[in-house]
């Protein structure tokens, strides 16, 4: 589980940023929190993001992918003479060179973690891992490209730690090139980041569509899947798929357009359709709409979070979604008999029935907003007091808590 992440320095994140998952002291709804006595933590299993447009909640998300892509792919994706892929705070000259920070705090199997690092475009310039097995903290390693001593390992991480240092390269992470040499004691953290951390956002939506297909050839997956698009009541009536030799050349361009597939998995799976009267119609993903293709992602991302315990971390949760769509997804993520693995969803919206409809602890409602820098500020409700018994839909659209768009004199057309 996320305990908390911090971001600086990404995006129109320019300060260091932090979403935590760590409950507050509210009374409220306290049979959804996830116990964890051992480091007096308890935690939640949702938080929603609000926030006026191009206020910086897409940045939240970002920040999130990067540091997931880093992690993943620094090692065996990132060619050693392009430095790191980093989009930085481009409103301050300062900040448009500066270096970057990442940070998570996590809770893997009953043991706690804490793994970061700091990058600028050329390199990697800081990174560590500290690790509390038994509730105490140990520094497993740190990384200063500054110290005379560029990496420190302690005699608590075992495994081939100097002959992994000698292979990772300054653009790289030391906990990617770990990963790829089987380090038995990190792999914990890495497979957090590779297997349990998914994120629906623009850039990666691609990607999970093509991910979701193929797992879709799992047909107790496909089943799950087929529920919640059951659920939405868009007319589908089951999933098929269909073998190589039947998806024609012409489909597979199709579907290439609308950039869903990455390997192209996704053309062989049917969306079948009631017709009426007349039998079930299959239509390739690529003629669905983009609600429903949108929809056929978030649901499959949805399942394999549930199954696995995983972090999910949705970028517009209302996109394409009717608000009874959306406070369902939450509330399953919220019920720990629908939810018994503890996943987590962070999900970004516009959706204020959310804020009303009795699902969200006020410690789970996050905002965003732009200072007069341009510069993105993440905050909780929690900072302003408001009353368990406070309409905090009502209170968010009146600006009682900020992160609400200044709307000016509307535009007039020109007229006949």
């Amino acid at each position: 589980m996320l305990i908390r992440f911090r971001a600086e320095n990404i995006r129109s994140i320019k300060t260091e940023q932090e979403l935590s998952l760590v409950a507050s002291a509210l009374t409220e709804h306290e049979e959804t929190l996830v116990h964890a006595p051992q480091y007096d933590l308890n935690l939640l299993r949702s938080a929603g993001i609000y926030g006026p447009n191009a206020s910086g909640k897409s940045s939240v998300v970002e920040a999130i992918a990067f540091m997931q892509a880093a992690v993943v792919y620094s090692h065996v994706g990132w060619k050693p003479t392009d430095g790191v892929p980093l989009t930085t705070f481009a409103l301050d000259p300062v900040y448009a060179e500066a270096p970057s920070m990442f940070a998570a705090d996590l809770l893997l199997d009953g043991v706690r973690y804490e793994y970061g690092f700091v990058a600028d475009a050329s390199r990697i310039r800081e990174e560590w891992l500290y690790a509390w097995p038994r509730g105490r903290r140990q520094e497993w390693f740190t990384r200063d490209v500054d110290q005379d001593d560029e990496y420190v390992f302690s005699r608590l991480l075992s495994g081939e730690n100097r002959a992994i240092r000698a292979l990772t390269r300054p653009n790289s992470l030391f906990l990617s090139a770990a990963a790829q040499n089987n380090h038995e004691m990190l792999s914990p953290v890495h497979r957090w980041f590779a297997d349990q951390l998914l994120v629906a956002g623009d850039r990666m939506r691609g990607t999970l569509a093509a991910r979701v297909g193929d797992r879709c050839r799992d047909a107790a997956y496909r089943d799950s899947v087929f529920e919640l698009l059951k659920a939405a009541d868009l007319g589908i009536s089951g999933l098929q798929l269909v073998d190589d030799d039947a998806v024609s050349l012409l489909s597979k361009a199709a579907d290439a357009m609308f950039n869903v597939f990455g390997d192209g998995n996704v053309g062989n799976l049917r969306l079948l359709h009631r017709a009426g009267a007349g039998p079930d119609v299959a239509l390739a993903f690529s003629d669905e709409s983009a609600g429903t293709r949108t929809l056929f992602t978030l649901a499959g991302t949805i399942v394999e979070a549930l199954a696995s315990g995983g972090t999910l971390v949705v970028d517009e949760l209302d996109r394409s979604l009717h608000p009874h769509l959306s406070t369902q997804i939450v509330r399953t993520f919220n019920d720990p008999a629908a939810n018994p693995r503890n996943a987590q969803l962070i999900f970004n919206t516009h959706d204020t029935n959310l804020l009303d409809a009795g699902i969200l602890r006020r410690d789970q409602v996050w905002f965003t907003e732009k200072g007069d820098d341009g510069a993105t500020h993440l905050f909780p409700l929690t900072d302003f007091r408001a009353r368990k018994s406070e309409n905090l839909e009502r209170g968010y659209l009146q600006g009682r808590y900020g992160a609400v768009p200044s709307v000016g004199t509307p535009v007039r057309g020109t007229g006949a």
